[in-house]
């Protein structure tokens, strides 16, 4: 990213270099802020792994003052748990996971004579091939056969992030023969190349851990956000070291007084960095594809995940959301937010497939010239005669229920991300009004308002003719800029029906009076404002309700507003 700019930019035009060096983010930590802890999909993992590493993390708290600065927390278990994890454990985010990849596989292609000669031991010659493959970021591994990256690349993403990686497990793992448990140096790398921050310290270890017994999903441990206490280990409870001597340690880590090591540390990215840099990226992302990044990991989540499908290729992700996007069978829920996609399978339309023997039983002979609709799945098509199948009309289909929740309230998506909202429609935008409980904005004619408005029912006259109209009435709005004026409503309103009529200041003031007349305040409403302004009620804001306000009945009093006469241009009233 251009800091300048705040656009991407390829590296190649900022003079640095054909790919990313991960080793850049290689002092880099993320600390985890107490009020995101119980945040899903984000803080705690909550996959089984506070009771497997109970032990473990009790061991933690123990040297930590009996708090708990170090949390397992949450990564997307979908074939690339490793680098999500140290991803996550880098800049609190999954964003590096695909540098990571083709930084690791370059990284083993150049130096594969080093690690030949280190591991040769331990690693088969003809291993080596199938190594450096399943680095690759759209590495499928054959069928049958379980890989994926293991403590082998765990120890060459320590040698590219020129940063110790340890990984704990339970204690009973950790008491094991096995390696499931290790330390891994970057040994490939000098000592003084392993350094950075603003005070060019050692570079502190990352922690990861394995979830569970089945030892098939990686997960970081991150540091809690406490001032200036940082979350330590001590020399007591690290594994040994993977692959290489055990007397490298102290040449790669640093202990205090008391034989502990600081996990991670403070050099932290900035939010607002992050947030320019994936603003950034995800610019990037909708003009090659067409569709936002994070409508495609909502197909993902809600279409595919939720259905027990993993472990499909991002691309192929990408090709279903354009295609639900261009067919218009993408939805989301404005109750659960779910993102719902209205399925409608090839089959149904063509001879023996389900729409059409339905269609062919219920009217016989199918005519070219006529729509049909089917309500219960949402689709209207007509028959062609040609090709001797229902031709699905897109503008017509609609998705009835959420798929998850039932609600009816559901809505088109757009490419980038955006609802085809109706008026009326709550948004998610936050609003703290008194006259509205919900909590949230509406939508209305491409705006956000705190409130629905009231529809008021004017009656204008002109020459014995005789208009009704309905119009929307918005006051009360935090942004008081998006009040109704009384005189721009009464104008349109005018314009509408009687347009270049010849003294139609008349008419405008008509319908000002009715408007006025009824955006009135009764007497025991201006008390209960006072009231509340006084702070003697409460609760009177908390039972409003979202709705539309109707017309109010007539009064016989007079409306208790002065009225100018002409044509008022600035202003407004409510």
């Amino acid at each position: 990213m251009d800091k300048q700019s705040g656009k991407a930019r390829p590296l190649s035009e900022m003079g640095a270099g054909a790919h990313f060096d991960c080793s850049v983010l290689g002092g880099r930590a993320f600390r985890i802020d107490p009020e995101l802890v119980d945040v899903a999909g984000y803080g705690r993992d909550v996959s089984g792994s506070l009771t497997y590493l109970r032990g473990t993390l009790a061991l933690v708290r123990a040297h930590n003052d009996g708090e708990d600065r170090l949390l397992p927390v949450h990564v997307d278990g979908d074939g690339h748990c490793l680098v999500h994890a140290v991803s996550r454990a880098l800049v609190g985010r999954e964003l590096f996971w695909h540098p990571l990849r083709c930084h690791l596989k370059r990284h083993l292609e150049e130096h594969l004579a080093k690690y030949k000669e280190l591991l040769k031991d331990f690693v088969d010659e003809e291993e080596w091939p199938a190594i450096i493959a399943e680095c690759d970021p759209d590495f499928l591994p054959p069928e049958g056969e379980l890989l994926g990256l293991r403590n082998i690349h765990v120890f060459s993403l320590a040698n590219v992030l020129r940063r110790p990686i340890i990984l704990l497990d339970s204690l009973a793992g950790m008491q094991s023969p096995g390696d499931y448990a290790a330390l891994f140096l970057p040994s490939l790398c000098a000592p003084d190349q392993c350094r950075g921050g603003p005070t060019n310290r050692r570079n502190p270890p990352l922690c990861l851990s394995w979830s569970s017994s089945g030892r098939n999903h990686y997960i970081p441990l991150v540091g809690v956000r406490m001032g200036d206490k940082l979350p330590r280990l001590p020399r007591s409870l690290l594994p040994k070291a993977w692959g290489v001597p055990q007397s490298l340690v102290d040449s790669y880590m640093d202990f205090d007084t008391s034989g502990c090591c600081v996990v991670g540390g403070d050099y932290q990215l900035s939010e607002g960095y992050l947030l320019r840099l994936t603003a950034a990226m995800d610019d990037v992302f909708q003009r090659k594809y067409g569709v936002h990044p994070t409508l495609v990991a909502d197909v993902h989540h809600c279409v595919y995940k939720r259905t027990g499908v993993v472990g499909i290729h991002p691309l192929l992700v990408v090709r279903a959301t354009q295609k639900a996007v261009a067919e218009r069978r993408l939805y989301r829920c404005l109750t659960c937010n779910t993102v719902c996609e209205h399925h409608v399978s090839p089959e149904w339309f063509r001879p023996g497939g389900l729409l059409y023997a339905q269609l062919q039983s219920n009217v016989g002979t199918l005519l070219p010239d006529k729509l049909y609709n089917f309500r219960q799945h949402g689709v209207t098509c007509w028959y062609s005669r040609e090709k001797d199948e229902l031709v699905p009309v897109i503008a017509k289909n609609t998705l009835e229920h959420c798929t998850c929740c039932k609600s009816t309230q559901v809505r088109h998506l757009r490419g980038d991300g955006t609802l085809e909202l109706r008026n009326g429609d709550r948004t998610r935008t936050p609003s703290n009004s008194k006259y509205c409980s919900c909590g949230f904005k509406h939508y209305w004619d491409g705006k956000e308002y705190d409130t629905m408005p009231q529809q008021i029912t004017v009656s204008l006259e002109w020459n014995s003719k005789v208009v009704k109209d309905t119009v929307f009435w918005f006051q009360h709005e935090s942004d008081t800029s998006l009040n109704s004026n009384v005189y721009t409503v009464a104008s349109e309103v005018v314009n509408k029906h009687f347009p270049g009529v010849f003294g139609s200041e008349r008419l405008l003031q008509q319908v000002v009076d009715q408007i006025l007349e009824q955006t009135r305040l009764p007497e025991d409403s201006m008390e209960e404002d006072r009231s509340e302004a006084d702070g003697s009620d409460g609760e009177v804001g908390k039972q409003q309700r979202c709705r539309q306000p109707g017309p109010r009945a007539p009064s016989d009093t007079a409306a208790s507003k002065f009225i100018i006469k002409g044509y008022k241009v600035g202003g407004s009233a409510g």
